[in-house]
């Protein structure tokens, strides 16, 4: 579908789909960072149990853009800079992309989480930076663990 057609009818529903998307792990950073040894939170908070059913979130988004023709038409003629950045321009695949990344930092942030957990200390500053800014939050988190000298298990 063409670029215009999609933001000109459909401008609030990525807008409504773009906050679910950015706001559906909220929940589970909310409890790492302020309930860490909250028995419930111990238990799912792994790296292998919620990220997978966030991925549903993900396919039931590009089984849509696939189901009603939202992606780009054209065919991808090669892998170069200007075709990777006329394909993310799109609103869907920027969407798709987005919730990837979502997912990718829940990731990252629950085997941080775990890591800490098996040391006996909590990581709230880390896991809020690993919720906005992804892989830049092992920085700290690994001067952390190099400083308490846990990071050789």
């Amino acid at each position: 579908m063409v670029l215009w057609m999609v933001e000109s009818f459909g401008g609030s529903e990525l807008e409504r789909t773009f906050y679910i998307i950015a706001l559906m792990t909220a929940p589970v950073w909310l409890a790492m960072i302020l309930l860490p040894g909250f028995s419930p939170v111990r238990h799912l908070a792994k790296p292998f149990i919620l990220p997978p059913c966030y991925c549903l979130i993900l396919g039931l988004l590009l089984w849509n853009a696939f189901d009603l023709s939202l992606l780009p038409d054209k065919e991808l003629s090669g892998f170069d800079l200007d075709t990777a950045r006329n394909l993310v321009r799109h609103p869907i695949t920027f969407l798709l992309l987005f919730c990837n990344w979502q997912i990718l930092n829940l990731v990252l942030g629950t085997m941080m989480y775990q890591k800490s957990q098996s040391n006996g200390f909590k990581v709230p500053v880390e896991l809020l930076l690993c919720w906005v800014f992804g892989a830049w939050a092992l920085i700290p988190f690994s001067l952390r663990l190099l400083v308490q000298g846990k990071g050789k298990r």
